[in-house]
């Protein structure tokens, strides 16, 4: 009896484990003009796929928009607050993981190969990129070397709103 039981609640706390992972597995962050999620990231509107952009080899990297035809895309994991992804240094020296770094209100989301503990990043209902819990306010904004960036609630003529999700594969 007593082994039976005890064979019950290890099942059960296995299937619990694996029904709710305590982790989320990597996924790639697209804009979209839409809100709402679909199955398939290649039928969102006006969907764009992003990859890390290095201007100038600057320390920080921006992330901005990649159309139809990219080699690859990096891949993002989220923990305490922050988007987490590995890259190549600058000139294409060395493999690091980059940390988003503190948002800002009219600045471009930015990566760093520096730790950060805590950060304002989550998905709302596990897909939508809000900071301190709030979705809208993302922007595609045209950066340096005329590449479209996102923006933390920008200001430019040139900025346009747009939602970021995160999916389970890029689109096109």
């Amino acid at each position: 009896m007593f082994s039976s039981s005890l064979l019950l609640v290890t099942l059960l706390t296995l299937t619990l484990t694996y029904a709710y992972p305590s982790s989320q597995p990597p996924f790639y962050l697209v804009t979209t003009t839409q809100k709402g999620p679909t199955t398939n990231s290649s039928h969102l509107r006006a969907v764009s796929a992003t990859s890390l952009f290095d201007p100038y080899y600057r320390p920080a990297l921006a992330i901005r928009l990649t159309g139809p035809g990219y080699g690859s895309v990096p891949n993002f994991t989220l923990t305490h607050g922050i988007l987490h992804t590995t890259a190549s240094g600058p000139h294409g020296f060395g493999l690091y993981e980059y940390n988003s770094t503190q948002v800002v209100q009219g600045q471009e989301l930015q990566f760093l190969a520096a730790e950060r503990t805590h950060g304002e990043l989550s998905l709302r209902n596990g897909y939508l990129l809000a900071v301190n819990g709030t979705t809208k306010g993302w922007t595609i904004c045209v950066g340096e070397l005329e590449q479209d960036v996102i923006e933390w609630m920008g200001t430019d003529a040139s900025c346009n709103a747009t939602y970021i999700h995160a999916v389970a594969e890029p689109p096109y």
